[in-house]
């Protein structure tokens, strides 16, 4: 097979296993319909006969059900090898790629073809070995996850289930560079856009709020393709960041803080090796621009008082400055030189969170200051959508993420630098 130049397709593989999976649906439904199914015998008319005909019909219906279950059992079993196949290959090839690219030299030259750099093999410097090896842990998550699928009865659980692999699916096929990553629970995940290399002069680190899972986080990492896109110059990299647990129900788990506490020395941390792969592969030329969002404004602020190492803040329909700080004199020494700013769509409902502790910051609950009105912030407007409606209300509080409106502008020219913001 290898003389006659036989190569292993995974995306065949997860093709035909998805088939398999269709097919196992279909006929577990027909089986559940005929299985067992049972006429009264009068509607075999009222002769001697009907009784025996009536057993005969249930009897017949049975074994038709005995078989289909059978088949469905086969083409599962079917569909497992396949998906763990698959899996294998990718992990395979992911470590040969790993060892040959280390034996590489470093090429600094753009892409061709590919200016802005989003996804494609890369120099990543000393995530290498982590992004090969998450590409084994993502492909293990697709088997598993796929498993998982066929065995769910929740809508909502299904939904998640199939968003999940969907988004395992396309990290596998998009070579994206995924930093961390952990499937357990709601998930936890890590993801560069574009590349860090010289040449690149604007990083983001943008950190999401409420609800983010991994079955949403590629709304997310939409924010940072679209950023990354927009630069024609290739200069700008995105690091979309939810290596936490985040809360889920904004109502009741939205104003507790320790959420934000938790994660903000990780995000710290992850910062300080965010500018240690910046300094090895771009210079020091280069602006980094941290970037939250709803509960992920808080998280950074609370990042801030352990020092987060950036060069500019920008807080977009956030919580609030981090629980505890209502002052810059709340902020340490290492935060004086930092750009900050802030945007919050009209009747937005965050509003209720900023600068409220609803008289229990004793407890944990709340997010400090109103980053709108905290001192040397610069506010800016949030405008109208790509459709030139304003944005305002509960919808905007997402809306303002969206490519084509002046607030995604407005994020696009604080994370470049590229003209003034509009306040």
């Amino acid at each position: 097979m290898t003389a006659a130049g036989y190569r292993v397709a995974p995306a065949r593989l997860d093709t035909v296993a998805g088939e398999s999976g269709s097919r196992a649906e279909a006929l577990s439904t027909a089986q559940s319909a005929v299985d067992g199914e049972k006429v009264p015998a009068t509607a075999f008319g009222q002769v001697s006969a009907s009784a025996a005909a009536a057993k005969t019909f249930e009897k017949t219906m049975t074994e038709l059900g005995g078989k289909l279950g059978s088949h469905v059992t086969r083409l599962r079993t079917i569909q497992s090898g396949l998906t763990a196949s698959a899996a294998g290959y990718r992990r395979a090839d992911a470590q040969v790629a790993a060892m040959y690219r280390a034996l590489l030299p470093e090429d600094p030259l753009p892409r061709a073809g590919n200016p802005a750099g989003i996804g494609g093999a890369a120099d990543t410097g000393a995530w290498a070995p982590a992004i090969a090896g998450n590409r084994g842990k993502v492909a293990d998550a697709l088997t598993a996850e796929r498993s998982r699928l066929a065995a769910l009865t929740d809508g909502d659980e299904i939904a998640r289930s199939r968003a999940r692999i969907k988004l395992y699916e396309d990290i596998l096929a998009n070579d994206r560079q995924i930093l961390k990553f952990d499937p357990a629970g709601n998930g936890r995940i890590v993801e560069l856009v574009g590349h860090i290399e010289p040449g690149t002069r604007n990083v983001g680190l943008f950190v999401p709020g409420v609800n983010t899972q991994m079955a949403n986080f590629d709304a997310y990492a939409g924010l940072g393709r679209s950023l990354v896109a927009a630069d024609p110059a290739g200069r700008t990299a995105v690091v979309v960041w939810a290596d936490g647990v985040f809360p889920q129900n904004p109502v009741a788990q939205g104003p507790d803080a320790g959420y934000a506490q938790t994660m903000a020395p990780d995000l710290k941390n992850f910062a300080d090796d965010l500018r240690g792969e910046i300094a090895s592969h771009a210079g020091s030329d280069v602006t980094l621009t941290a970037i939250g969002h709803s509960y992920g404004g808080a998280t950074v602020g609370l990042a801030e008082t352990h020092g987060l190492d950036v060069d500019r803040v920008l807080h977009v329909e956030s919580a609030g400055m981090g629980h505890g700080v209502w002052s810059p004199a709340d902020l340490p020494p290492s935060q004086a030189g930092i750009q900050r700013f802030s945007m919050t769509a009209p009747l937005d409902p965050i509003v209720l969170a900023q600068g409220n502790a609803w008289g229990l910051e004793w407890t944990g609950i709340g997010h400090g200051a109103d980053p709108d009105v905290f001192p040397g912030v610069t506010e800016l407007e949030t405008g109208h959508d790509a459709a030139g409606s304003p944005l305002w209300g509960v919808s905007s509080h997402n809306d303002v993420l969206k490519p084509g409106s002046e607030s995604w502008t407005n994020i696009y020219r604080v994370l470049t630098g590229g003209g003034s913001v509009q306040p």
